[in-house]
C-alpha cells in the first residue's frame, strides 16, 4: 500500500460523520481520525478536528472527490452489512467545508502546526 502525508481539519458540524466514514473505509488505517479538538482560542469547545500523519492513497484521493468517497463508502458500510446513512450530497458538503494539505497543489504539505496557524486555531487543551 502506498501512503500520503496528510493534514485534514473537519469542521465540528461534519466531524463526527466523517469519523464514521474514514473509520469504516479502513478499520486499521483510519480509524481514531478526526479525534484532536481545535478552537479559535485553544479552550472548549472545539470547533473544528484535526488528523495528521500517513494515510493510504486510496483515503486520500477520496477525501477530495465527493463522488468517490460516496462510492468507497457505501461499498465499506455494505461489506460490514450496515445501511449506509449519507446522501452524495450530503457528503459533498461534508467534504466543502475541509482543508487538505497533501502536497497535492503544492510541493510540500503544510504541517499541521501551519495550516492550524493559517486558519487561526489552536489545539483544545484538555485538563488531565
Amino acid at each position: 500500500m502506498i501512503y500520503t502525508y496528510a493534514t485534514i481539519i473537519v469542521p465540528l458540524s461534519v466531524a463526527t460523520a466523517l469519523r464514521n466514514v474514514a473509520q469504516k473505509l479502513d478499520r486499521n488505517e483510519t480509524d481514531g481520525m478526526f479525534i484532536v479538538g481545535l478552537s479559535a482560542t485553544g479552550n472548549a469547545p472545539a470547533t473544528h478536528f484535526i488528523s495528521s500523519g500517513q494515510v493510504p492513497d486510496t483515503f486520500a484521493a477520496a477525501i477530495r472527490s465527493p463522488t468517490l468517497l460516496d462510492t468507497k463508502a457505501q461499498a465499506a458500510f455494505a461489506k460490514e452489512g450496515l445501511a449506509y446513512p449519507f446522501t452524495l450530497t450530503q457528503i459533498t458538503a461534508a467534504l466543502a467545508g475541509c482543508s487538505i494539505s497533501d502536497g497535492t497543489f503544492n510541493s510540500l504539505p503544510e504541517s499541521p502546526f501551519q495550516m492550524m496557524a493559517r486558519l487561526g486555531l489552536k489545539m483544545v487543551q484538555v485538563p488531565i
